[in-house]
């Protein structure tokens, strides 16, 4: 695993392997000790010499690195364009040399080459935990231990360096000056800000206030737009009956949300993904929807990460998650379908649909109906049929709040597996494994 500066409520630690001995350094040492048997026999017609006079080999050997730790290179160079071993590009008093023996080390990097501007340890490299000026654009962080820049690929990420949120599409952080912030408290607000981004552009809309009006918000035009909290509060958007709380349409168009709660949605869905847009949802809760939960029409893209997602009870129950045609994965997930008499909390048709380390329970008598998705595939995850939920989320297992009760914590350990790239933390921000092929709880939440 990659190891960046620090992210809330992470510790993940990392180590790498020495390199092996310079054999080509050895063979090349011993070659120029073999005495020339033909120069011995013209000495004295009987046998090796035992002159001491110094030979051209031995010169060529005292002056060519012994191991991989040498500083020094061949003699007699006049610039950087005379040395040609990578190891030792620089040129200090006419012997080729690492950046460690330049008189400035990161001056010399930086000459050399732009992109790797520090010396660290005989090399040039992009970035330390303690300098990242070289990553930016799509490469915004430093994995201090390979010292190289890489994409980000969760918001707390960017928000540790002052940015408030991830395009996981392009790698590079929202730009901090392209911010709206929004008072989600004040009707049409929302809506406002999503209509003041030009079509195809990008921005980021910081969600604040205490929801106390709805919402009918459509995002459209290929526009890409970030909604996020950037503290630890989970903002409410809450629904407006009529349409879902969240529109996502029309190709290009891309979304993503963190650390928000949709709910209250009078008739209708949380959110609705159509016309080949894509949603990315992480510590999202989707939840009290009289229209069900969120739906993905053909041709759609979804990711949900840490993610909670409720579908309504009735007869028949509207899903958690219904997908037609569309791409979608669920990751470290919990979807719930409350008291029904017919539905299932996840429902497909064609397209794909992948779910890892997830939870996925529906509270009715009929065993298999967890999952309506022919085609899909469930991996690491634990699906449960129980009329009595609530003994693992208590009572919030009727409000969508999937938070694990000590019970719900025996039932679901060791059920996931942690991979590299999955996210290092739960819904609330408690550490996860975040070591590859690490033993895992299922679902959003780790702990009670």
């Amino acid at each position: 695993m990659r190891r960046l500066l620090p992210i809330a409520a992470l510790a993940a630690a990392c180590a790498s392997e020495p390199g092996g001995a310079d054999t080509d350094a050895d063979a090349s040492s011993s070659s120029t000790n073999a005495p020339d048997p033909t120069i011995a026999e013209s000495s004295s017609g009987t046998g090796p010499t035992t002159d001491t006079e110094p030979t051209t080999d031995t010169e060529t050997e005292t002056t060519g690195p012994t191991s991989e730790t040498d500083t020094t290179g061949p003699t007699g160079c006049e610039g950087p364009a005379d040395c040609n071993d990578a190891a030792l590009p620089f040129c200090v008093d006419e012997a080729c040399v690492a950046c460690s023996a330049a008189s400035e080390p990161d001056a010399a990097c930086a000459e050399l080459d732009e992109a790797t501007p520090l010396c660290i340890e005989d090399a040039c490299v992009q970035c330390t935990a303690d300098d990242t000026d070289a990553c930016d654009g799509i490469t915004p962080l430093c994995d201090a231990e390979a010292n190289t820049c890489v994409a980000c690929e969760f918001h707390e990420e960017c928000q540790d360096i002052g940015s408030p949120a991830c395009n996981f599409v392009t790698g590079a952080c929202f730009d901090a000056a392209d911010v709206t912030p929004v008072n989600l408290a004040t009707a049409g607000e929302l809506q406002a800000a999503i209509d003041g981004v030009a079509d195809g552009a990008e921005h980021a809309i910081i969600a604040t206030g205490n929801n106390i009006t709805g919402h009918a918000a459509t995002i459209d035009g290929g526009k890409t737009i970030a909604i996020v909290s950037t503290d630890t509060n989970t903002q409410e958007v809450r629904g407006n009956s009529g349409n879902p709380t969240l529109t996502v349409t029309g190709a290009g168009t891309t979304v993503f949300l963190h650390r928000l709660q949709l709910t209250l949605n009078g008739d209708d869905v949380g959110i609705s993904v159509e016309a080949s847009a894509s949603l990315f949802a992480d510590s999202v809760q989707v939840v009290g929807n009289d229209g069900g939960g969120i739906t993905l029409a053909t041709g759609t893209t979804g990711q949900l990460r840490n993610c909670m997602v409720q579908g309504e009870g009735g007869n028949p129950g509207l899903p958690a998650v219904s997908a037609n045609g569309a791409e979608l994965n669920i990751l470290y997930s919990t979807l719930g379908l409350p008291a029904n008499f017919g539905g299932s909390p996840l429902e497909c048709s064609a397209g794909s649909v992948v779910v890892r380390n997830s939870i996925i329970v529906n509270e009715n008598n009929t065993a298999g109906n967890e999952v309506d998705c022919p085609g899909s595939t469930v991996e690491n995850s634990s699906l449960q049929t129980s009329l009595s939920p609530t003994d693992w989320f208590g009572a919030g297992f009727t409000s969508g709040d999937y938070f694990l009760t000590a019970a719900g914590q025996a039932q679901f350990t060791n059920i996931a597996i942690w991979e590299d790239g999955d996210p290092p933390f739960d819904f609330e921000g408690h550490a996860r494994p975040a070591t590859d092929g690490s033993m895992d709880f299922a679902g959003a939440d780790t702990i009670p």
